[in-house]
């Protein structure tokens, strides 16, 4: 499925703190309720809205006398309140002259209204008020959101609703945000996912908008003569953002009725402009778009087949689900269906398949995606081919209600416990839903299957032709004749003729395929444990085995979290053997995983494999079969045996990730080299390419053997378990496991040493355009340090942010975080920028610290109090889902901290920390020689003469491995 989202990352205030006290706003609002509810417009029962019988929140929809509709969610357990209101226009509806305007409003709201007029005056209360802030632009809508502490929601609401009916839109920053707007163009662009997106439009209806360049540059976001960029924006504003085009939903601990009369408050000023939604008209795709094979050549080795469909828009089939029904099918991992056959054929490592019902607005799309090996690059003729023969065979066989009757029970079970997650995104959704949904079905719309319906099914069946597709083949050997306008891709576009579909059916005519079988790990018991042990105990531990178990105190459901760890340094000792680790991983995933995982998901169940320090394993979801899956697993992998031909395409596979990594987003590489460079038992990408060649399928094979053999069984179990269930499903485990094993002391990866009498210094030149710096400090971690930390991290973030980005416009990705990190605390500033080489850069990061070193020392100890309490508020608020509830008892497990203590200790340290304790702790930050530090910069070929930073103590690194041999 095509993703147009344009998430403004940077915008984001993620977990920043809360004024707990409040603003004296809730009792004013209180004695409003009965006359200002009475005045909306109209209002729908909560009953109505289809809710989870274990959702104990209350939904009320309201529609406002200016037509806006609002869904209020009412959850007293919550301590922040979020907002999020959408506007149904998007991208498609720019003029073409003037690609990214959508996008670009966007960016302008968030620069002040004509009640708050100060830049920046946003995001700094909802930065105090421990708030998450941010926006998105795709296609067919415009997406708004915001969090705060419970306190501030009426303040918070004040402000955000100002957007829609108050903003000022003022023109003297229009340079800045549109350098905004073209630095995220420049960050994201040489992604391959985001120019297939454009490749996508390109290739299809020159008439309709989806054809249009519509992330938004310099070049696009000008003044076309007469037509000044102001101008096209203010009439953007006016013509669209109306309030019979919004939606909204507000969520809050406050009762329905409370919040009816907040959204009355504040949203009925937008004015309602009486236009009709905007309707697209114009088909995606006419007979000249499809049967067409289009040849793209990626910018990382990334070796794709697609092959897509336009199709109707069925959005308003959502209760019968036939493009749901069909994706079930497609991507089956059942014996001998299609993608276990090309599996099997050691063809893909990866096939699935998606649909949006509306995503051309006129009409929908239908994607097959085909992730391919070496061998599959080879035989792209037969993988086609045996795509058009699967559908075939579910053309005429495959419409059956056997099938639906499956994927009901687990949409059934998935709605029946379903599970909260973070309010904020849950916002987000439901006001992005509304657009495509009515009220009623906003909750379940994705869970809802009425009914077995044939015809719709076999309609969409009936558009999936080759006639009707457009198949990509997308990899670096592609022929192509044709340069994208924005962006580096090339293409070729051909006619599929005669010859090709008979090369592709004569390539499939022999190969046998089949419909999936029953899946038989659907759960049957929901029978809910006696919580028993509110806090980790340790129920059995001898010298083959060590099991802690938890039970939730917050959720009654049928559901747990069981991890297994096999902790050693067999993975990590050597290059070649981190590339066996990695190899193997990738052949369980390609050839053994699969199946289990196609038949656990749709039965709600979530596995994981992977190696580092050691195999792990964890699986989440209904209990009932997690035995059964667990011990299916175990013994599929220890038996699976590494062929010749596979490891030929898995050393493929994984030396092109490691080149690929190279044309990654360069914050992303920044990252990447930072934690590489950290790790002292981490190599270079070089050093892993180096070791592929020479590993045999005997070596791996062996090397699998040692690995079940390494590390003595630990388990974590958090939920509903029963304990003697629970330990005889672990000595079942542990009994398919050699029985000889190499247990040596937990061994937890190194880092380098740190030191703060010398800056480890990484310069570095890339393949990309921009600069990429990560400037990280550390300090010894304790409880005081880190809350500290975290209490600093939300003073400096809003600062930075608006002062190198909105200001000075040095990039789009720009910030400052904190985090533990084993016995360090860690405290970094970050950026990707392209207008200033790594040495001008730190320089302004320097430039920054000292201004803020200024402000903090006229901050009021009243301050750091409201900040201190509003971090406490998001440590102590209670958690969301099992997960959450499991999350820091986990991470105390995974680091032997096995009192489990930690985050207990983190709230108590939270409590105490002063203004004294801020500034000491960033007087050592800015302090040159005072804390360790490391510094990672990336430059770019746009800057490859300018100069990189230069300390006085440094210890400069060129090589990574060397570095890590003289560290340790």
């Amino acid at each position: 499925m095509r993703s147009k989202k344009y998430l403004c990352l940077t915008m984001s205030l993620c977990a920043i703190a809360v004024i707990s006290s409040g603003c004296g706003q809730q009792q004013s609002v209180a004695e409003q309720t009965s006359s200002v509810v009475a005045s909306a417009s109209s209002v729908v029962d909560s009953n109505e809205i289809k809710k989870s019988v274990n959702d104990e929140r209350s939904y009320r929809v309201i529609t406002l006398d200016n037509e806006l509709e609002v869904v209020l969610v009412s959850d007293p357990s919550i301590e922040k309140s979020a907002a999020a209101l959408s506007v149904g226009v998007g991208s498609y509806q720019e003029p073409i002259e003037f690609g990214g305007l959508a996008h670009y409003l966007e960016h302008m709201l968030f620069l002040g209204t004509e009640t708050y007029p100060k830049v920046g005056e946003y995001a700094d209360f909802v930065s105090k008020n421990g708030g998450t802030i941010n926006a998105y632009t795709q296609l067919d809508h415009t997406n708004y959101m915001i969090a705060v502490n419970n306190g501030a929601y009426n303040e918070a609401l004040a402000r955000f609703s100002g957007f829609f009916y108050e903003p000022l839109l003022d023109a003297k920053y229009a340079d800045k945000e549109r350098n905004a707007v073209h630095s995220e163009w420049s960050m994201k662009g040489p992604n391959d996912y985001v120019i297939m997106g454009a490749l996508d439009g390109l290739t299809l209806n020159k008439n309709h908008p989806v054809s249009q360049f519509n992330w938004g540059n310099l070049n696009s976001l000008s003044d076309k003569g007469e037509r000044t960029l102001q101008k096209e924006l203010l009439a953007f504003f006016d013509k669209y953002y109306s309030a019979n085009l919004m939606k909204a939903s507000l969520i809050s601990n406050r009762s329905l009725d409370e919040m009816e009369v907040l959204a009355k408050k504040h949203f009925s000023m937008i004015p309602n402009n009486g236009i009709d939604k905007p309707v697209i008209k114009a088909l995606a795709a006419t007979p000249s778009n499809v049967n067409k094979l289009i040849r793209y050549v990626p910018q990382t080795e990334l070796n794709q087949l697609q092959v897509k469909f336009v199709i109707a828009n069925n959005l308003s089939k959502f209760q019968v689900k036939p493009n749901e029904y069909l994706a079930h099918l497609i991507g089956s991992e059942m014996p001998d269906t299609l993608s276990a056959k090309l599996r099997e054929l050691g063809l893909i490592e990866n096939l699935y398949a998606s649909a949006d019902p509306s995503e051309y607005g006129s009409q929908g799309s239908f994607t097959i995606t085909s992730e391919l090996t070496a061998g599959g690059l080879e035989n792209r003729d037969l993988i086609v081919g045996l795509i058009f023969k699967y559908i075939a065979l579910l053309q005429s066989k495959g419409v059956d209600e056997q099938y639906y009757q499956e994927i009901k029970q687990s949409l059934d079970n998935d709605f029946r416990f379903v599970e909260k997650y973070n309010d904020y995104a849950y916002a987000m959704r439901i006001a992005a839903t509304l657009q495509k949904y009515e009220p009623q079905s906003v909750l379940n719309y994705a869970y809802e299957y009425d009914r077995f319906d044939a015809t719709e099914i076999n309609k969409v069946l009936s558009q999936l032709t080759v006639e009707n597709s457009r198949v990509l083949y997308i990899d670096q050997a592609q022929s192509v004749d044709t340069d994208m306008e924005y962006f580096k891709g090339r293409y070729k576009v051909e006619t599929i003729d005669d010859s090709m579909r008979n090369i592709w059916q004569a390539k499939a005519n022999d190969i046998e395929l089949k419909l999936p079988s029953v899946n038989r790990l659907m759960p049957e018991n929901f029978e809910v444990v006696k919580a028993k042990y509110t806090s980790p105990k340790l129920i059995l531990d001898s010298k083959e085995v060590e099991v802690y178990l938890t039970h939730s105190q917050q959720f009654s459901q049928p559901k747990g979290y069981l991890a297994a760890k096999f902790n050693s340094d067999i993975d990590k000792q050597t290059a070649k053997q981190q590339v066996m680790a990695q190899l193997l991983v990738k052949s369980w995933e390609n050839n053994v995983l699969p199946a289990v995982y196609g038949e656990s998901r749709a039965a709600g169940m979530y596995l994981s494999v992977g190696i580092d320090n050691g195999l792990s394993a964890w699986v989440r979801g209904f209990t009932d079969k997690q035995a059964e899956l667990l011990l299916t697993v175990f013994d599929k992998l220890q038996r699976y045996e590494v062929s010749n031909a596979e490891l030929a395409n898995l050393k493929a596979s994984y030396a092109a990730e490691l080149r690929s990594n190279q044309k990654q987003i360069v914050i992303q590489q920044s990252f990447q080299t930072f934690n590489k460079l950290l790790n002292a038992d981490e190599f270079e990408d070089s050093s892993l390419l180096s070791a592929i060649d020479s590993i045999t399928p005997s070596e791996l094979n062996v090397f699998k053997s040692q690995l079940f053999a390494s590390g003595k069984p630990r388990f974590f179990a958090f939920g509903n378990y029963q304990e003697a269930l629970l330990t005889k499903t672990v000595k079942q485990l542990v009994d398919v496991l050699p029985k000889k094993r190499v247990i040596e002391p937990v061994y937890f990866s190194p880092l380098i040493e740190l030191s703060a009498a010398s800056v480890v210094n990484l310069q570095t030149d890339v393949d990309m355009t921009d600069v990429g710096l990560v400037d990280a400090s550390f300090t010894a971690l304790t409880p005081k340090a880190a809350a500290t930390a975290m209490v600093l991290q939300k003073l400096i973030q809003p600062g930075a942010h608006k002062q190198l980005r909105t200001e000075e416009q040095l990039g789009y990705s720009v910030g400052f975080f904190s985090q533990r990190m084993r016995e360090h605390v860690l405290m970094a500033m970050y950026i990707q920028s392209p207008v200033k080489g790594p040495n001008e850069l730190l320089n302004r990061f320097n430039a920054f610290k000292n201004q803020f070193d200024k402000e903090l020392a006229t901050t009021k100890e009243e301050s750091i109090v409201a900040i201190r309490d509003s971090v406490l508020v998001g440590l102590i608020q209670p958690p969301k889902n099992i997960r959450e509830e499991a999350w820091p008892l986990y991470k105390d497990w995974l680091e032997r901290k096995t009192d489990f203590i930690s985050q207990q200790q983190l709230i108590a340290a939270v409590k105490e920390v002063t203004l004294a304790d801020v500034q000491a702790l960033y007087s050592d930050l800015n302090t040159e020689g005072k804390l360790s530090r490391v510094v990672v910069q990336l430059r770019g070929t746009e800057f490859k003469d300018a100069a990189f930073a230069e300390f006085k103590q440094q210890q400069k690194v060129a090589s990574i491995d060397a570095f890590h041999k003289k560290s340790l």
